[in-house]
């Protein structure tokens, strides 16, 4: 099955996929993984949304909401920095214009098997990697759970640990920076992608 993937602000998507999103993340987050957050008639939405992030919507061919990522600029508020800073242990979290935030990724492959998590991830990681080129955008930073960092690893992308991880909940926790790089390009892309 193939997947529809955008990047944009809240305004560039219809309200219905937003709250969608919201519904996919409180399931995934709370009902899958046992996270202890708060939801909203059903919908997980934190403070973070409210700063006009961009977001990255996975959709079937029908149109549902099957993944989403959200993308922020590290200048403002940001998980890394301003909830999860002990994953630094002590150091300062990167802030620039072109250091951005990835969080709140979420995939829910449903009973389609072609729709699978692994290739569903790795379009994802194209898609935010190809956003970052036309953004200016040098490098991500994430906090994720070490069996996601092993998934990430093994795409062969240029990523380093910011910290050693952590236990946070029911998870074991780590802050990650993915550079942009021909590493990065040539993992996800190809031997011939950056230099096109």
């Amino acid at each position: 099955m193939q997947a529809a993937i955008r990047i944009g602000l809240r305004q560039d998507f219809d309200n219905e996929d937003i709250n969608e999103m919201y519904r996919l993340r409180a399931r995934v987050f709370r009902d899958r993984l046992g996270w202890d957050i708060p939801t909203i008639a059903g919908m997980e939405i934190d403070g973070y949304d409210a700063l006009g992030p961009h977001y990255m919507l996975i959709q079937d061919g029908g149109g549902q909401v099957r993944g989403c990522w959200r993308l922020m600029p590290t200048e403002g508020p940001n998980m890394l920095r301003d909830t999860f800073p002990q994953l630094l242990q002590g150091k300062a979290a990167p802030t620039a214009r072109n250091i951005w935030e990835l969080s709140r990724f979420a995939i829910e492959s449903g009973n389609d098997q072609s729709f699978g998590f692994a290739d569903l991830t790795l379009s994802a990681m194209r898609a935010v990697v190809t956003y970052a080129d036309r953004a200016g955008i040098n490098s991500y930073v994430t906090v994720t759970t070490t069996p996601m960092e092993r998934l990430l690893r093994r795409t062969g992308i240029e990523m380093t640990r910011l910290g050693a991880p952590m236990r946070i909940g029911v998870e074991n926790a780590v802050a990650l920076e993915i550079a942009m790089s021909q590493q990065t390009h040539t993992a996800l892309f190809g031997p011939m992608a950056h230099a096109a």
